[in-house]
């Protein structure tokens, strides 16, 4: 049985060209992306977001950043608020999953103000999903 090419109707053609170029772009980006991943290990970046006073204890909204090429699981972050007198506040929260390349807000509560005094972030710690 022979299929006559031109009594496939325009849309099976378009339909079946739209497919062929989604297939392209696909094998482009996947030969891209294997070229350009340079395995680098999580570099988690920390930008404030605003700081709120809610029930009597100041909030830091940071925003988190994995700026690197590997994903990350249960990443720890403290962060360090030194006022102004010297005394040190510690706040620790946790991120369950962080792609690369993504953000993810979180909050750190401290009973100090955080606009008088010096604040710090630190990654503790994560696990490779």
């Amino acid at each position: 049985m022979k299929h006559n090419f031109e009594k496939t109707p325009l849309w099976e053609k378009l339909v079946g060209f739209c497919g062929f170029v989604l297939i392209c772009f696909t094998v482009v980006y996947l030969v891209w992306a294997a070229l350009t991943n340079t395995d680098q290990p999580p570099s988690i970046d920390f930008n404030v977001v605003r700081t709120e006073v809610v029930q009597n204890q100041h909030m830091v909204l940071v925003e988190v950043k994995n700026n690197g090429d590997r994903t990350v699981s249960e990443l720890q972050l403290e962060a360090r608020l030194t006022d102004p007198s010297g005394k040190l506040q510690r706040s620790v929260s946790q991120v369950n999953y962080l792609a690369t390349q993504s953000t993810q807000r979180v909050g750190f509560y401290f009973t100090s103000d955080p606009t008088k005094g010096e604040l710090t972030f630190i990654t503790m710690g994560y696990q490779e999903p």
